[in-house]
This record gives structure tokens, C-alpha cells and sequence, in this order.
């Protein structure tokens, strides 16, 4: 038997496609797969989410036992903020056994929240900008509109979800380039899903205050304030269709003009009398 020491081929370790296009390619595709991966755990576990009840929820926040507010120290704000959601939840069906929460905090942010069974927060720092009751009734719709839709657990359910798989996907911090690419990707998908939330609860909490006051007066004023606040001198401001991609909410204008819109379709006066 005779054997032989060949020589290995010329080039057999070279490949014929540039390396920079195969790159390209793998993170386009690490992108897309990312990007439906997300949407489909976003929707799974928001699905998920949904159908655990409602009562579930409150139990498992009284075990949790999380101090939420002031409502020794301001009593009288605390009252009154609940009987106004007592007001405006008639006027958005809330189900049997479902109820809302309101807490307030005298801390000065411009902000107010729901979270998981029935509870929202707001703070002085929003109470104080209000110039009316009506606006104010359309935050409180806003947030009631979530507690009703469901959107504290789903959003809960989905992130979870979500984010599991990214870490599966890119490691345990998503470490390198790579990784902070495919967590970008998770992150905007996600963003554009909380979005469908906020037009959904802004819709509801808009026919709500109609059916409060016989007109929704006073419910664009809320985005004219919270775009004062935030400011329109970012560099995304200049770019709007970016802007419209990487916001959480819809943009302020958008949410005033989605308002005279809705209200021309139903019919609904614009000019009624203010609550003080």
C-alpha cells in the first residue's frame, strides 16, 4: 500500500464572499429574527396576560403590600381624586368586580400611571398643571381606560416574555455589538406595541369625558400641556417620522389631532362650559 503527504488545495480556507457582506447579512437576519420573535411573545404574553382575572391581580398586589401614595397625609386630595374615577368610570363600563385605586404623591412630576390590579398614581406635580376638571378627568379616563383594557398585565406578560428570549437570544447582559443590536431591535418592537395601547385608552377616555360633561372640551389641553413640558427643542423634534418610530406614545400633536378628529366623527361639541 502506498500513501502520500498532499498538499491541501490553494485557497481552501478563502471564501469566494467578501467578509463585510456576510456580516451584513447575519445581522440583518439576527435583526429580523429578533424583531418577530418579539412580536410574537409580545402578543403571546400579552394574550396570556389578559386572561388571568382581574381578581387575581388585587390579591396578589395586597400580598405584595406596596406602600403607594400619601393618602394619610392628604386625605382630602386622595378623596377627592377617587370620587372623580367613581365619576368617570360610569362612563366607561368597567365589568363586575373590576375597580380602580387612586393614590396620590405630592412629589412634583408631571406624570400619573396605572399598574396591575386597579391602581394608579398621580402626582402634584401633574395635579397642579391642570387648568380644570375636565382636563384632568381625561388623564384619569386615560388611566382608567388601561385598568379596563387590561394593558398594566398584558404590557407585564409581554416584557417578561420578551425579554426572556432576548436573554436567551444575546446572552446574560447582551454583551458586545451584536447583542446591543438585537436588544435595540426588542426594544423598538416593543415600543411600537405599548403605542397601540395609549391610542386605544386615549379613544376610550375621550367618549368617556364626552359622556361626563356632554362635551369634550378641555381634552386636547392635556397633550398641549404635556407638549410644553416636554419641549420641543430635542433633535428628534426635527425628525417627526423618528420620532413617531422610537416614542412609547404617540406625539402630542398626533394625540390633538386624533381628538378633533374623533369628535367630527361622533358628532361631539368642542366649546362646552369648564368644570373648575
Amino acid at each position: 500500500m502506498r500513501y502520500e503527504n498532499r498538499l491541501p488545495p490553494e485557497g481552501i480556507n478563502t471564501s469566494r464572499v467578501h467578509p463585510l457582506r456576510q456580516f451584513v447579512q447575519l445581522a440583518v437576519g439576527a435583526v429580523v429574527l429578533v424583531v418577530i420573535l418579539v412580536v410574537f411573545l409580545q402578543y403571546a404574553g400579552a394574550l396570556v396576560g389578559r386572561r388571568i382575572p382581574f381578581s387575581y391581580e388585587q390579591r396578589v398586589m395586597e400580598r405584595l403590600d406596596i406602600e403607594m401614595g400619601e393618602a394619610a397625609q392628604h386625605p382630602e386630595m386622595t378623596a377627592y381624586l377617587n370620587e372623580l374615577a367613581g365619576r368617570v368610570s360610569q362612563h366607561l363600563s368597567l365589568p363586575e368586580g373590576m375597580r380602580v385605586s387612586v393614590h396620590y404623591d405630592s412629589e412634583d412630576v408631571f406624570n400619573a400611571f396605572a399598574t396591575v390590579g386597579g391602581n394608579l398614581l398621580f402626582y402634584r406635580g401633574l395635579l397642579s398643571r391642570m387648568p380644570d376638571e375636565n382636563t384632568l378627568a381625561m388623564v384619569m379616563a386615560h388611566e382608567i381606560a388601561h385598568v379596563l383594557h387590561r394593558d398594566p398585565v398584558a404590557a407585564l406578560g409581554g416584557g417578561i416574555a420578551s425579554t426572556i428570549a432576548l436573554l436567551g437570544l444575546t446572552g446574560n447582559a447582551g454583551t458586545g455589538m451584536a447583542g446591543q443590536v438585537m436588544n435595540h431591535a426588542g426594544v423598538l418592537t416593543g415600543v411600537q406595541f405599548t403605542r397601540s395601547m395609549e391610542v386605544a385608552a386615549d379613544d376610550a377616555a375621550l367618549s368617556a369625558v364626552n359622556g361626563l360633561y356632554g362635551h369634550v372640551n378641555g381634552a386636547s389641553t392635556l397633550f398641549e400641556l404635556f407638549s410644553a413640558s416636554r419641549g420641543r427643542e430635542s433633535s428628534l423634534a426635527k425628525t417627526p417620522w423618528l420620532e413617531r418610530f422610537l416614542s412609547t406614545h404617540p406625539l402630542d400633536e398626533d394625540r390633538i389631532a386624533r381628538i378633533s378628529q374623533r369628535g367630527v366623527e361622533h358628532n361631539w361639541r368642542s366649546d362646552g362650559e369648564l368644570t373648575p
